[in-house]
């Protein structure tokens, strides 16, 4: 029963890391197809893409809290995915307008939540690093996704976001299309400290 336990947690985590991946792929696409228009317009391609980056973030929150491999416990990953929840209602809602100035009140306050998701990552990959229960490479990378936000506000205020949509797009396939990849492929790693131990069921199947 623990065995096919382990098994299952393994099959999922490997789907959360194609998610991840998946996401950080498209919001990269997403955002240069945008380009500074994004500052102004609701993209619609942008906006399906940063859907799919939201999911992922979500498979991310939901693989650092099955794991338990926040500093904390649940609280942070539950905490990101009801802020997620609310970017999804935002961006879902947004397919109606083509101004952000043409959206109602109660829609530009569910637009907080992306800004705040994106600051929750951060504080998620600080408790991932802080935990340590994710050894080598994956201990550090939810820090470095997180790390998105510090990176983009200087670059915006400072070059713009004609360059800075380059930068995000790259920063996003440097570090979540990287993570995603690296629990699709080696998901026992995820499992610490029974990572080993699932390493050994994996490579026996």
């Amino acid at each position: 029963m623990e065995e096919l336990t382990t098994q299952r947690l393994l099959s999922r985590v490997r789907l959360a890391g194609v998610a991840l991946s998946v996401g950080g792929v498209a919001w990269a696409a997403g955002t240069i197809v945008a380009g500074e228009d994004i500052q102004t317009h609701i993209d619609h391609f942008g906006t399906v893409t940063g859907i799919l980056y939201l999911l992922g973030v979500a498979a991310l929150a939901w693989t650092i809290m099955a794991t338990g491999a926040a500093a904390g416990g649940r609280v942070i990953p539950i905490a990101q995915l009801v802020l997620l929840a609310g970017a999804l209602v935002y961006s879902f809602a947004s397919f109606g307008y083509r101004l952000h100035d043409d959206m109602p009140g109660w829609l530009v306050v569910a637009d907080v939540c992306w800004p705040l998701a994106n600051l929750c990552t951060l504080v998620m990959g600080i408790a991932v690093a802080v935990a340590g229960r994710w050894r080598g490479l994956l201990r550090w990378y939810p820090l470095v996704c997180g790390a998105w936000l510090l990176v983009m506000i200087p670059v915006k205020n400072t070059i713009g976001m004609g360059v800075g949509v380059y930068v995000s797009a790259a920063w996003m396939l440097g570090s979540y299309a990287v993570l995603g990849l690296l629990l699709a492929l080696r998901p026992a790693a995820a499992l610490s400290p029974r990572g080993a131990a699932a390493e050994v069921v994996t490579s026996g199947a």
